[in-house]
């Protein structure tokens, strides 16, 4: 047991240099300047959503407030199995395209996703040269779309947005979510995309240009389509930019059951595309070495090192326990104590640099690594025993 510790503390570490690397460097490199080349890209906005009428029409109302031309974009509303007013509040809406989706199982966003882009090229050949994809519980800020197409002037052709907690203080849940969204965006997706990595993409609140999908549409399989999208992507060359000024909003979870029910999807899913994808990526990785390539898989592999560390922690202290030995030496106080500081301090900072309220959030920050650990201990869980299906989250009344 000591030497298996030993051999995923060596993991963890080298993993832990990597990550706090490309932070060090990302953010001292600064955002990198590229010359934009005026274009007007005509954008096909898609909103997949299942019973959502009591948050459509604030992402709609966002959406037809752009401050982007209204003649280079469309909003096509794919209501997927809905038995409420979500199709018909859409098309009250004038620049929403509604289209009903009835037949089959439900099997997720992803075969959504490939159902309406598929309808959306066969109704409209190829009018739409770029596509945005948001979440019913979303809100896009005025420039969310003018945003996106300078991102594409500069060079982009996957691109995420900065998301923003829209519920930051509605629980202690929602309050961990901000402070996890905001270290993703701050010190993942930024200094990964001012280095050339890849930002990660996350759900909801990305774009990308229409030449990168193939004859076939969209094309994912598993319950995180959207990290499946970027893999399929990053073996073709092109990595995620996260663009700062593209702000929008998105609701959190507000109770454990909801957190523990998405984490595990979330979790399940980056182990579908490890399993699929492995076999590609190590032969286009010896084909053509590339860190880019590497970085990929950071965020899974610590997750999963973390939670397998802490169980054979826990165990090593249950055995010493029952042979009555003192099971806190002072390099493990030591240990544990800088790590949940260092997860106090980057909450801290994050929130300081953001727009949110630093004491509403303070006994979030000061609980963080609880969060750390959850997250750490579900992604060792669904290893073993992962999502059979994709699961929707239920959305309030939200004003």
């Amino acid at each position: 047991m000591i030497l298996l510790t030993m051999i995923i503390q060596i993991l963890l570490l080298t993993a832990f240099f990597w990550a706090a690397g490309t932070i060090g460097l990302g953010l001292l490199a600064g955002k990198r300047k590229a010359k934009l080349i005026a274009k007007q890209h005509c954008f096909a906005i898609i909103v997949c959503a299942h019973n959502e009428e009591n948050v459509i029409e604030n992402l709609l109302h966002s959406l037809a407030d752009q401050t982007y031309d209204k003649a280079y974009y469309h909003v096509f509303l794919l209501a997927d199995h809905c038995n409420d007013a979500t199709a018909s509040l859409g098309k009250k809406f004038s620049n929403v395209t509604v289209w009903e989706r009835n037949s089959g199982a439900r099997t997720g966003k992803g075969a959504v996703l490939h159902w309406g882009i598929e309808l959306i090229r066969d109704k409209t050949g190829n009018k739409y040269d770029s596509y945005i994809v948001f979440d019913a519980d979303n809100r896009a800020t005025p420039n969310f779309v003018e945003e996106i197409n300078k991102s594409f002037c500069s060079g982009a052709k996957l691109v995420m947005g900065n998301r923003k907690s829209l519920n930051p203080y509605s629980s202690i849940i929602s309050s961990w979510y901000t402070i996890y969204w905001q270290t993703v965006d701050c010190l993942y997706c930024r200094p990964r995309s001012n280095l050339g990595l890849a930002a990660i993409i996350s759900g909801t609140g990305f774009a990308f240009q229409a030449d990168l999908l193939g004859p076939e549409g969209w094309d994912t399989t598993s319950i995180t389509e959207d990290i499946e999208f970027s893999m399929g992507q990053n073996l073709k060359g092109v990595f995620a930019v996260y663009w700062e000024k593209a702000v929008f909003y998105d609701e959190q979870p507000t109770n454990l059951a909801t957190m523990l029910s998405q984490v595990r999807r979330w979790c399940t899913g980056n182990f579908q595309i490890a399993a699929k994808y492995r076999k590609i990526w190590w032969k286009h990785f010896c084909a053509q070495p590339n860190l880019k390539l590497i970085d990929n898989f950071i965020p899974i592999f610590l997750a999963v090192m973390f939670g397998f560390y802490l169980i054979l922690n826990f165990c090593w202290l249950f055995y010493n326990a029952a042979k009555d030995v003192n099971p806190f030496g002072l390099i493990d106080i030591i240990w544990w104590s800088f790590l949940y500081i260092l997860s106090i301090g980057v909450s801290y900072a994050v929130i300081k640099y953001s727009s949110f309220d630093l004491k509403k959030l303070q006994p979030a920050i000061l609980t963080s690594g609880i969060y750390c650990i959850i997250f750490s201990l579900i992604a060792v869980y669904s290893l073993f025993k992962p999502v059979k299906s994709w699961q929707p989250i239920e959305h309030g009344k939200t004003k």
